[in-house]
């Protein structure tokens, strides 16, 4: 059944009012405040009606009511209103990502501590897994008669490098060698290059001791790098008056500790919109008193994920602008499209 437009605007009162002070809403407070020319006795009526339809509930200790999983889900589809970042927030943004970030380490790191002080909840960025990027390129730089650095760069910025043993090259040997291994491979996945290094060993013979320790390098490098979930702003889950409670708190970190959970909770595909998970729509019982902002962003051919993790009267609105924002312009950097 859809509201009418007086329900609607009682119901977008009751959400926005409880999102700013955490506190049962009551109908003289909608009436003094808000000014929509109803009496207390109607808008206690059209609250009574709201409850009864399951948008509203009323905590036993009070005479307010604050709004249900469905109340937040209407109120998030339907009635609110886009925010807007200012040119100081985006500017500051910005800043931080670009004065900071190495390399996609950093950036991942950088993305969870700058979307945690701008939202004031707690960040969850999802870098994108080594084994599913490609290789750009392969490069033996000489450090010693019989000592060489090898560099892989991956096309989202990763750079693995080490220091190996080498028969006596010359410089020109050394650069058809790394032209032969990336033209081999450059643009495979890297968990394809052990088995591609093992099935080049006859054709580049000569180099087989480079090749074996190519691939134990390659095998550890895909295993170090499985951590990928950065947060920031852990704190700022405590100082929620929801999660004060010890025991609320500990459910919530119990899943934020298993990188697992996490994913389940991401389960969106590439290009997604940014979309947004309300208490009991969390497939994860730990996170059901809490709502989940989350977005994905590019970086070449991999995907990386972005979100925000708040109470349910988190500031939607504002969430959702600035998880957009910086799901853009991670990938506009990574894309190319846009100068930092």
């Amino acid at each position: 059944m859809r509201l009418d437009a007086r329900k609607t605007a009682i119901l977008r009162t009751v959400v926005e009012e409880h999102i700013r002070t955490g506190q049962p809403v009551g109908s003289r407070t909608v009436v003094r405040k808000y000014h929509l020319g109803l009496s207390p006795a109607t808008v206690r009526n059209e609250m009574a009606d709201l409850e009864e339809m399951g948008y509203l509930v009323q905590p036993h200790t009070s005479a307010g009511r604050i709004p249900s999983d469905r109340g937040y889900r209407v109120y998030v589809d339907e009635l609110m209103e886009e925010t807007k970042l200012s040119k100081e927030e985006t500017r500051w943004i910005e800043e931080q990502l670009s004065s900071r970030v190495r390399d996609i380490v950093s950036l991942i790191r950088e993305t969870a501590r700058v979307v945690s002080e701008a939202t004031n909840y707690l960040s969850l960025v999802l870098g994108p897994q080594l084994d599913t990027t490609s290789c750009q390129s392969v490069h033996l730089l000489r450090v010693g008669p019989e000592r060489a650095l090898i560099v892989i760069t991956t096309e989202t910025g990763f750079v693995e490098s080490r220091l190996v043993d080498i028969p006596p090259m010359t410089d020109e040997d050394m650069s058809a060698f790394s032209r032969i291994l990336t033209k081999n491979l450059a643009g495979r996945k890297m968990a394809d290059l052990p088995g591609r290094l093992a099935s080049m060993k006859d054709e580049v013979s000569r180099y087989g001791r480079v090749i074996t320790t190519l691939m134990d390098f390659l095998t550890k490098a895909l295993v170090e790098r499985e951590e990928r979930l950065y947060m920031g702003g852990q704190a700022n889950i405590l100082n929620q008056p929801e999660f004060r409670d010890s025991r609320k708190a500990g459910e919530v970190f119990s899943v934020l500790e298993n990188e697992e959970a996490v994913d389940k909770l991401f389960d969106i595909p590439a290009g997604s919109p940014v979309s947004v998970l309300i208490g009991e729509e969390n497939p994860l019982y730990g996170v059901k008193d809490c709502s989940l902002v989350r977005g994905t962003f590019r970086l070449g051919s991999a995907l990386g994920k972005i979100g925000v993790l708040g109470p349910k009267r988190m500031d939607y609105a504002r969430a959702v602008a600035i998880v957009r924002f910086v799901e853009e312009k991670i990938s506009d950097f990574f894309g190319g499209r846009s100068g930092w």
